[in-house]
């Protein structure tokens, strides 16, 4: 959102901004540079041998998760990926948990029992990752159609890649929400690689939003690229989906500009290919949108920036001084009481 008015603002500038008001172009940057410097900080922790397991990066895909964060409400359900962090952060993670959880503290959300990308917060209807990709979909599916049955109009993001769209879950949830008209937004990332694999080597149709005709349902392809364009499109694709519940679903071209994680090379993407999107890269669109919409200037962008890079420093450092939690604790949480 844009800044509150200073008396020293010119009424010009005022008039513009006022007028800005309803985007969400400075919020939307902020939880995608939070994003990307979280991460930057984890791949270094991770080479340090301090993170377990893999951390893996959404760099070039930061727009997706922040713009469809943006746009649900507080009955809204979600379930992210393992390159979803900004919809964490969108949806009110605060990065110290982030930390607090990757380095495996009892202070974490999962208080040091689980690591890498499986956790999530219910009561911001984040649902934690399950690792085999697509799994997740009959999950939020259901997990919707339940609210929904108790009187709340909760709609679903059910997050997915390309690779995942060839799983057996993605044509059951699909399927089912078609069927039983379950209001649910599949968001597929498609970031043209299923680890190694290309797009060329996965599927034959055109477009991957070709694939609802099969299911009579809506498909929709945008730019996963462009935040605020994305954020317009879900915000009233979600109303829609209040009023006449459905699933649909939105196809987001988009790349990640890194590995599969942290440990992989990337030697497999063709140059051409990264070069492309490099000159579309979300955090630079965002940072001209927000200038050429009025609501911050370049210096205010800047100043953002530090701000970020100090929360990120401040959470990265308190989260490292925070102890693993006690063996003894072993068993605490995993058994019912009986």
């Amino acid at each position: 959102m844009s800044r509150k008015q200073t008396k020293a603002t010119p009424p010009a500038a005022a008039r513009s901004r006022s007028a800005q008001a309803a985007l969400p172009g400075s919020t939307l940057l902020r939880c995608m540079l939070l994003t990307q410097l979280t991460e930057e900080r984890l791949v270094r922790l991770y080479h340090q041998g301090r993170i377990s397991g893999g951390v893996y990066i959404s760099r070039g895909q930061e727009a997706i998760g922040a713009a469809t964060a943006a746009a649900g409400g507080p009955d809204d359900l979600y379930a992210p990926l393992i390159r979803d962090m900004s919809v964490h952060i969108g949806r009110g993670e605060p990065v110290l948990d982030i930390f607090r959880h990757c380095l495996g503290r009892v202070t974490g959300p999962m208080k040091g029992r689980d690591g890498n990308v499986h956790y999530g917060c219910l009561a911001r209807g984040v649902y934690p990752m399950i690792s085999h990709l697509g799994a997740m979909l009959p999950v939020v599916t259901g997990a919707v159609m339940a609210r929904r049955r108790q009187g709340r109009p909760a709609v679903g993001f059910a997050y997915l890649g390309d690779g995942a769209t060839s799983t057996g879950d993605f044509h059951e949830a699909v399927n089912f929400a078609a069927v039983f008209d379950v209001p649910v937004i599949f968001v597929i990332e498609n970031n043209q690689f299923a680890y190694s694999t290309p797009i060329t080597r996965q599927f034959r149709c055109r477009n991957l939003a070709d694939r609802a005709v099969g299911y009579g349902i809506e498909g929709l392809a945008a730019d996963g690229n462009e935040a605020v364009d994305l954020y317009r499109l879900v915000r009233g694709l979600v109303d829609q989906l209040r009023a006449r519940p459905r699933p649909v679903l939105l196809v987001c071209d988009t790349m990640r500009m890194r590995g599969h994680g942290a440990h992989d090379d990337f030697s497999y993407v063709p140059r051409d290919l990264l070069e492309r999107f490099t000159a579309r890269d979300p955090l630079d669109l965002a940072r001209a949108r927000v200038i050429a919409d009025g609501a911050l200037t370049a210096a205010e962008v800047a100043r953002l920036e530090q701000v970020c890079q100090a929360e990120v420093d401040a959470a990265c450092q308190q989260a490292l001084a925070e102890p693993p939690p006690d063996p003894a604790t072993l068993t605490e949480g995993v058994y019912a009481a009986g």
